[in-house]
Order: C-alpha cells, then sequence, then structure tokens
C-alpha cells in the first residue's frame, strides 16, 4: 500500500487550487463521481451540493459519513494532506474505469500462426520479421510520443498494460471513452503530443495551416520528415534517420537476416527486402517501392510491405508513420485480377470523361489486388480496434506518380464467425427489411468493395496529382486532403458497380449485396464519431457521413418506421444517380483544387444542416454497444 501511494504521490498531477482549474492539465472528479467512488473506496466522506462549487469542495461542503472524524479531511477552514491522498485514490479508480470501459469496446481477436514444423527458412523468415515488428512497434510510438510514457504505466496494473499495448499508447481511442479525460493507461493523465514537431509546441489546427503557409512549408510538412529546432530556435525539417536512425538501422539488420535467410525461390521478395533495408538504413524509399512494385501474387508467395506510409498518428495528418505489414498471399485473388485486368484503362478513361477538362486521363498500371491472409501486423498497421482491410501503397514517388502502386486486399481479416455475426447484427440494427434482404455473410461483396477502392486510389486526381504545381496537401491541408481522397475512393467504389454490371462482371443481385454492404460500412464509421483529439477528422466516418447524407437528401436513401423503429431503407434505381453526382463533385473539386468546396461539402454533413439527414447520434447510439474486434497476432517458429 505504501508503493501505491508513493506511486500516485510522484505520478499524478496535483490537486486543482479551490478556486481554478486543473493543475497540471489533469481532470477533476464532479461532485457525483466523487460521492460514488468515495463509497466504493471506503472514504467516509460526502460533498454535499454548493451554490458555487469549485472543483474541489470546500471543506464546509465535506460532511463526515457515519462517525467518521472529518477533522482528519478538513481542519483550519483548508482541506488536509489526509484528504489529498484520499482525492488522488478516488481519481485513480476513475482512472482504472475508464481504462476498463474502453478495453471492453474491443472484441479480441487472435490471428495465430504456427511456423514449428515449417522449413527451416520460413522458421527464420518468421523470426526475423517478428523481430523487425518489435521494433517497428517501438518505432511508431516514437513517433507518437508515448515510448518514453511506457515505464510510467503503474506497476501490476495489468489492465493499463493491456490498454497501452492495444492502442501504441496511454490514450483512449473507443467511440465511448476517447473523449473521457481519465481514459489513460498513464496516472498522470499525458497529453496527447506527437514526435513529429518540436516539445511545447500545441499540435492542433493553427499550427498545422501555420506550417502549411510558411515559404517552408512543403519541407516542413514532407511525410518523411519531422520538425526540430536548430540552435537558434528556428524550425527546420529533419529526417527520419536523424531523428530515429539508431531503431531504423535494427530493423535494416533484421530485414537484412530475413533475406539471407531464404533462397532462390524467393529472388523477387529478397530484392524487396534488400531495399527496405536500404531505405531504413538511409531514408531513402526509391529502391523499396521498385522493388515493391515487381512483387504479385504470381511470382512469390510472400507479401511484405515494411515502411513509413500512412499519415493518421499526428495532429496534421502529414508526417508517414511506420508499420509492417507481413501475409501470405491467397490464390483467390487471382480470378479477380484476370477480369479487372483489362478494364483498368477504362476505370480511369470513364471517370476523367465524368470529372469534364480539368482533368485529363493518365496512362495508369497499378497493381489490381493480390488478396492476402495477415500474418503479422505492427505499427501503424495494427489499430487498437478494427484493422486495415485493404491498401494501396505507395503514397508517393515516382511508381505512385506513374499509376504502378501495389493493392492488397486482406482476406482473413473480418473473417471470424464472431466478427461476421456482429456486424450482421449492425446491419440488422438500422437497414429497413427491403435493404437487410440484400445483405449477405459471403465476403465476396465486400471484397470487391475492397478491391474497387484501393483500385481508385490509383485513378483520377490522386495523392501525387499537382494542381496549378501545388500538391493536394497543399491545397487542402492533410486533415482535409486526407477526407478528400478517401471520399474519392470510396465514391469510385460505388461508382464501378455499375459499370461492372453492365460489362457483365458482375450480376445485378451482386450489385446490389455490394451496395448494401458498403452502406452498411458506412454506417459503422459514422458510428466512431467525426473526429478524434478534439478537432482531428477521422477521414472515413467523415466521407461516410457526406455519402449517406448525399443519398438521403438525393432520395435515394429513406428512412421508414418498422416495427416502432426507424430504419434506413435504399432505392436501387437512384442510388447509381446519386452515386455519380457525389463522384462529378469530388472529382471536380480535387481536379480544380477547390479548398473552399471540398470545406463546404464535408462541412455541410459533418456539422451542418445536412448532419441532421444522417442521424448521427441516432446511428452512433444503436452501433455503439456493438464491440469493435481488436486484433492480436501470435507467431510461433
Amino acid at each position: 500500500m505504501r508503493t501505491a501511494l508513493l506511486l500516485l504521490a510522484v505520478c499524478l498531477p496535483a490537486l486543482p487550487a479551490r478556486a481554478g482549474q486543473a493543475a497540471g492539465g489533469g481532470p477533476v472528479l464532479s461532485r457525483e463521481d466523487f460521492n460514488r467512488l468515495a463509497v466504493q473506496n471506503g472514504v467516509p466522506l460526502y460533498w454535499a451540493p454548493e451554490a458555487a462549487p469549485g472543483p474541489l469542495p470546500s471543506p464546509a461542503a465535506l460532511l463526515p459519513v457515519g462517525r467518521a472524524d472529518i477533522s482528519r479531511y478538513a481542519a483550519g477552514g483548508a482541506l488536509t494532506r489526509e484528504f489529498e491522498a484520499a482525492y488522488r485514490r478516488l481519481v485513480q479508480a476513475r482512472r482504472l474505469e475508464a481504462v476498463r470501459r474502453e478495453l471492453d469496446q474491443g472484441l479480441p481477436v487472435l490471428i495465430h500462426n504456427d511456423f514449428r514444423k515449417a522449413p527451416r527458412a520460413e522458421r527464420a523468415l518468421a523470426r526475423h520479421l517478428s523481430a523487425a515488428a518489435r521494433i517497428i512497434d517501438e518505432l511508431y510510438e516514437e513517433q507518437k510520443g508515448s515510448l518514453r510514457l511506457r515505464a510510467s504505466i503503474p506497476a501490476g496494473d495489468a489492465a493499463s498494460r493491456a490498454l497501452f499495448e492495444r492502442n501504441h499508447g496511454p490514450w483512449c481511442e473507443a467511440p465511448l471513452t476517447e473523449d473521457d479525460p481519465f481514459c489513460s493507461a498513464v496516472p498522470s493523465f499525458p497529453q496527447k503530443l506527437s514526435d513529429a514537431y518540436p516539445k511545447g509546441w500545441e499540435q492542433d489546427a493553427a499550427m498545422c495551416e501555420s506550417l502549411r503557409g510558411r515559404p517552408d512549408g512543403r519541407s516542413l510538412l514532407d511525410p518523411f520528415t519531422v520538425v526540430r529546432l536548430d540552435a537558434k530556435g528556428e524550425s527546420a525539417a529533419a529526417s527520419l534517420v536523424s531523428a530515429y536512425g539508431a531503431r531504423m538501422r535494427l530493423v535494416a539488420a533484421e530485414l537484412r537476416r530475413a533475406e539471407a535467410a531464404l533462397g532462390a525461390d524467393e529472388a523477387v521478395f529478397q530484392r524487396y527486402l534488400r531495399g527496405a533495408a536500404a531505405g531504413f538504413e538511409g531514408g531513402d524509399w526509391a529502391e523499396a517501392d521498385e522493388a515493391w512494385a515487381a512483387m504479385n501474387g504470381r511470382n512469390s508467395r510472400w507479401y511484405l510491405r515494411v515502411a513509413p506510409d500512412e499519415t493518421s498518428f499526428e495532429a496534421c495528418q502529414e508526417k508517414a508513420g511506420f508499420h509492417l505489414a507481413w501475409a501470405r498471399i491467397d490464390q483467390a485473388a487471382l480470378a479477380w485480377q484476370d477480369r479487372l485486368a483489362p478494364l483498368r484503362q477504362e476505370l480511369e478513361d470513364s471517370l476523367a470523361a465524368l470529372i469534364g477538362p480539368r482533368y485529363q486521363a493518365r496512362k495508369v498500371a497499378f497493381k489490381l489486388p493480390d488478396f492476402i491472409e495477415v500474418v503479422l501486423n505492427a505499427g501503424d498497421s495494427r489499430p487498437g480496434l478494427g484493422a486495415i482491410s485493404g491498401q494501396s501503397l505507395p503514397n508517393w514517388g515516382k511508381v505512385a506518380r506513374e499509376g504502378r502502386r501495389r493493392t492488397m486486399v486482406m482476406s482473413n481479416i473480418g473473417a471470424d464467425p464472431e466478427s461476421r455475426r456482429i456486424a450482421r447484427r449492425k446491419a440488422e440494427a438500422l437497414l429497413a427489411p427491403e435493404a437487410l434482404a440484400w445483405y449477405t455473410d459471403d465476403r465476396e461483396p465486400g471484397n470487391l468493395g475492397v478491391i474497387l477502392h484501393e483500385a481508385a486510389h490509383n485513378l483520377g486526381p490522386h495523392t501525387d496529382s499537382l494542381v496549378d504545381g501545388k500538391s493536394p496537401s497543399e491545397i487542402f491541408g492533410g486533415r482535409l486532403d486526407g477526407v478528400l481522397e478517401e471520399l474519392k475512393a470510396q465514391t469510385a467504389a460505388l461508382w464501378y458497380i455499375e459499370l461492372l454490371k453492365r460489362k457483365g462482371i458482375i450480376t445485378a443481385d451482386f450489385a446490389r449485396q455490394a451496395y448494401v454492404h458498403e452502406i452498411a460500412w458506412a454506417f459503422g464509421h459514422i458510428a466512431l464519431g467525426m473526429f478524434s483529439d478534439g478537432d482531428n477528422p477521422k477521414p472515413y466516418s467523415q466521407l461516410a457521413a457526406v455519402q449517406i447524407g448525399t443519398f438521403l437528401r438525393d432520395g435515394a436513401m429513406g428512412v421508414v418506421r418498422t416495427g416502432g423503429r426507424e430504419l434506413f431503407s435504399l432505392d436501387f434505381e437512384k442510388l447509381p444517380a446519386s452515386v455519380e453526382r457525389l463522384m462529378r463533385v469530388v472529382g471536380r473539386i480535387k481536379a480544380e483544387g477547390d479548398a473552399a468546396a471540398a470545406r463546404a461539402l464535408v462541412d455541410d454533413f459533418v456539422a451542418g444542416e445536412g448532419s441532421r439527414l444522417v442521424r448521427l447520434e441516432e446511428v452512433q447510439s444503436r452501433l455503439r454497444r456493438f464491440p469493435k474486434s481488436s486484433y492480436s497476432y501470435t507467431v510461433r517458429y
């Protein structure tokens, strides 16, 4: 007990002053929580109602329960040290409540792979990639600003350690707790500040806009840099290698050992391992990207991406986060590749024609998706809740500019029986019977949606397109650009369904199943809320709100009362035209670099009049009661 109290005295923020806000940034208990937790934790005090309550009870409002000696807690018109110790215990109890509530919103799912009886080369590959993954987790936590906080988890606090491991840090991410100020794996309630920017900076939208408006803004917000202060206190861009070189070189060493373990039958994979190792050593990813583009499901049994790629971990959504994704190639993709490969240029040309003269069709040569069965995810590839179901990479560089990205669909994500059961129950909670009739547990319609979404990142105006010499990030800012690019890709995924139906590649029934799957997917993201960390947009949630709101406004969706509940209906005759109208709007916004139109479109459905159509609160109340899959990975070798 004495050790625990000492730990709290060291780690918790200072108590608030009677008339002020919480000192040290820590949260304060409400009167209701104080009284409730006092009963649970054997603190014989009652905080009586006050005319002008402050963050702490006034000594006069602090009453003894039963025969308790009030002088131990309040004396001489002031609160005592014993009260301070008791209050800290209650804060700790409230924190642990929030931690457990955060964890309870996850449905544990384990992806288990056993290589112990595999050939020696595969066992060695598993050993070295698992070692690399552990270092990638550390690198990603260093980027997030959480690695230094790991030592602050209280000894013996299993729940807080589980939260930290799941979320790559002490901060909560589940819908019901992400805004709870008490939800933290660390008793000092540290502010969420990434390592991408100098210590002491307020990491918010204003900072991002300030950096973007500077003459050197392009270099400061380059995805493969961090911002540091020089000897004169001036901000300057520094490479990832300069910031994280020691750990990056450890990753490179494991990748080179993995390469050495493989035989000549995996020469293409070996080339990628060499290129990725060179990237981690020197910070130049061009060699790795070229090797990446050369890999496919026909020349290797394995899939691996290890690099800094996606930009969701920090306030500006500009900096690339380290991740590792290792998988087996699933040969089921080959049939879809053979059907869709001849259509790639037609997909590009048709989208260009819809957008109009501001966008000229390019010659595209991107790889159609490989299906992969995930073995191991680490770093940014392993979110605390949910999992990446598809991806198209790289996001920048020559391979991206030339339309040669590699695209993949994770075929074993969401495939477990419990995840599929919950997905159906969520659909039942929102869809009218006529729409629900087209919901299927068959994964093929959903797989097609992911294929088309990821393919669409390579079509039309994209992340490396320039408008008047400016990149999308410079025009829209990283936050809005992230929403727009995902909105383009997901709307295109819906728009291309009609083209595939006209071509006879899918049936009319399959098209309806695909539409319903994507509508259910959109509602799932709406339920997660529109923002994280106060004002940081969630791209998938915001694109989903724009889509559902548009379809409702156009009459392609409706609300009907069935069995005493309001449910969403779909008009399959009107839906294609509504999708096409939205696709044209989004495509032209990106092609013209119209930031004002982009902001107006998104804001309307996220916080404006259009948000009422989406019924955000009702969707969230119905779906948030279902847990979201939380993936863990075991590799035995």
